[in-house]
């Protein structure tokens, strides 16, 4: 049974985005934010912007409780932050690993806006020929973007969000995500473990090892590079459509390949595509 707790949560969420859409057909742009200590109007929309030479690191955690994480291949080891607050945001750096951290008071809260709000970010800027190590994103509300890194073990976590990743390759990918899309495009790991509990998922790349994708809600499509010869694979969608190169197959359908390469997926409820090379 739903606690009276939870009832009023929704109920209060679930006017707010009445609110907003009330605001918003009447010509209103403006946001809110919904925290632990309440609904909050921002005072303005513009953010604070800050840039940080960093020295050079090989690990890189991210605990982000709101906005936005992307992680850029450049030319320079540089941080920028666009925060409400000037002290959002702290960071340093120990035996080579950077660690960034925003503010917790900002845990468990829900944006809403129109019109041109901005939303906070982090932005991290990783030399292009540099090949991290260990990588650990940790995100409650927000959007993770990665282009062009390179490293040998990824971990990523992400409550409420999308998940771009583009021009990437790894050695060892784990992802976990509650409410968001998944799309990876010019992507390449040598092991592959994706969970996703309410999202679509969308592969453009090669998956090398062993390969893991499960969902509960949401379509699967995979375009991957691996010739078709040279990958094992079980797949299955209890609920939704089945295609392997434009075929349609039933709910379950496998492929023998004695070598390293191995892909399984299994889909509660959604559509599953997969195509080879």
């Amino acid at each position: 049974m739903t606690s009276r707790h939870t009832h009023i949560a929704i109920t209060m969420i679930a006017f707010g985005i009445l609110l907003a859409l009330v605001g918003y057909f009447s010509g209103g742009k403006w946001s809110f934010v919904l925290t632990d200590e309440g609904i909050q109007l921002p005072q303005n929309n513009t953010l604070i912007n800050n840039t940080y030479k960093l020295d050079d690191f090989t690990n890189l955690k991210v605990i982000n409780t709101y906005g936005d994480v992307e992680i850029i291949a450049s030319d320079r080891f540089t941080l920028e932050t666009n925060v409400v607050e000037e002290d959002d945001v702290t960071y340093s750096i120990k035996d080579h690993t950077l660690t960034v951290e925003t503010k917790a008071k900002k845990k468990k809260g829900f944006e809403f806006g129109f019109g041109n709000f901005r939303t906070p970010s982090i932005k991290i800027y990783v030399p292009s020929d540099v090949k991290l190590k260990n990588v650990v994103l940790d995100s409650n509300f927000g959007d993770t973007i990665i282009r062009g890194l390179h490293y040998q073990e990824l971990n990523l976590i992400e409550d409420f969000g999308d998940i771009i990743i583009k021009d990437t390759a790894g050695e060892k990918t784990e992802i976990t995500q509650s409410f968001g899309d998944m799309k990876l495009q010019q992507f390449s790991s040598n092991g592959f473990v994706a969970e996703s509990e309410h999202g679509d998922i969308i592969i453009d790349g090669t998956l090398n090892g062993s390969s893991t994708i499960t969902s509960n809600f949401g379509d699967a499509i995979l375009h991957l590079q691996n010739k078709k010869s040279e990958l094992g694979y079980e797949l299955q969608t209890d609920f939704g459509d089945l295609i392997v190169d434009k075929k349609d197959q039933n709910s379950k359908v496998s492929q023998s390949f004695n070598g390293d390469n191995q892909l399984k997926v299994n889909l509660s409820y959604g559509d599953l595509q997969l195509t080879l090379k």
